[in-house]
């Protein structure tokens, strides 16, 4: 929730140019010269990626990293493991760094990442011939958007038939009663401020008390306040509850897989991770060229259709059918209907935010 090739693409065409966006297409031995940054000289011969690995991680590697080394010649480690932002902030300044790129797992990581100048800054130059193809805001000198993803409404199209097309109608328990699930998480602040009829445009800073109001209207028709993503959807698809949060992905695998479970984009919160380097490190260019990769249309499109989810290149839309389409949440459609996260908001203000959302649970 944002990539290309050597000084041998060189031309003046517009065809051309795009024929670089998306990677020279040549000989394998002239592959593995290439260096794929986008400056077209060398980038180095490795490289190491982290993320959380699971089906995701097993998607990236498909997508991005074995395609990435058969064309640049560039080797990638990829490595799992598990951290939070104070993890990543000492990892940093200890100057003993495990991995070089990476993404965020928390909307507040980039801004903070920034401010505490944990990130590698590109250099000059580095976005120019994507800039076009990218969407406004998702990328900047420190990084691009990994997956964008969602928060949405999921309901039982068996208790209502004619669906629910809005966080005001699951928040309307008489036309819509049964029992109802949300995350056991601050971000149900916003879900809470559109239900109320704030405009999605008007969400940040956010309003707590009207936000805490709201929830405590529908709180005694929540049976679980769930704290993995697959819980939700899980109790739609299992009879449990008639509606409930959850995320776009687990919403469009559970609606090929349930005919119970229907889902409403309507008021969408649109998170958006980002890629980064990390600050010194010293396969910085490699990184630079994996990112750089990393927005190729073609292996978004293919991200894409292995997840449901894809970055920041408006050009993978031309790459999809209709049916990926409808399940991307940062489609130009989705982007005007959705709340999109104030990153900066948060990283703000989370601490305290959170502090408030534990006292509210423990209230129960």
């Amino acid at each position: 929730m944002t990539r290309f090739v050597s000084s041998s693409c060189r031309t003046h065409t517009l065809a051309a140019a795009l024929a670089v966006a998306m990677g020279c297409l040549g000989t394998h031995a002239a592959a593995q010269t290439a260096s794929c940054h986008p400056d077209g000289r060398p980038a180095g011969t490795e490289v190491i990626f982290n993320s959380s690995g699971g089906t995701y991680g097993d998607a990236i590697q498909r997508a991005f990293f074995t395609p990435f080394e058969r064309d640049c010649g560039i080797k990638v480690t990829h490595v799992n493991s598990q951290r939070n932002y104070a993890q990543l902030r000492q990892l940093v300044r200890s100057g003993n760094l495990a991995w070089d790129i990476g993404a965020t797992v928390a909307d507040q990581e980039f801004p903070l990442g920034i401010r505490d100048g944990l990130f590698h800054k590109l250099p000059a130059g580095y976005w120019d011939k994507l800039a076009a193809d990218m969407i406004p805001g998702s990328f900047n000198e420190y990084g691009a958007w990994a997956t964008p993803y969602s928060q949405v409404l999921v309901y039982s199209k068996e208790a209502f038939p004619d669906g629910l097309k809005s966080w005001a109608d699951y928040w309307d328990v008489a036309r819509f009663p049964g029992p109802r699930a949300l995350s056991n998480n601050p971000i149900m602040l916003v879900v809470a401020l559109i239900a109320d009829g704030v405009p999605l445009d008007k969400i940040y800073p956010l309003d707590l008390d009207r936000a805490f109001r709201k929830l405590d209207t529908i709180r005694p028709h929540i049976r679980s306040f769930y704290r993995t993503a697959d819980q939700g959807v899980q109790g739609v698809a299992n009879g449990e509850f008639v509606a409930s949060s959850t995320l776009s992905g687990r919403a469009v695998v559970a609606m090929r897989t349930s005919p119970r479970v229907g889902t409403s984009w309507d008021g969408a919160v649109l998170h958006t991770s980002w890629t980064f380097i990390l600050k010194d490190s010293p396969r910085a260019r490699g990184a630079e060229a994996l990112l750089y990769y990393m927005q190729r249309p073609d292996r978004q499109a293919e991200l894409a259709k292995l997840t449901g989810y894809t970055g920041g290149n408006r050009r993978v839309l031309e790459m999809l059918d209709q049916e990926i389409i409808n399940a991307l949440p940062a489609t130009p459609e989705r982007i005007a209907t959705s709340s999109v996260v104030d990153a900066e908001w948060w990283a703000d203000n989370n601490a305290r935010v959170v502090q408030r959302w534990d006292a509210w649970m423990s209230q129960r």
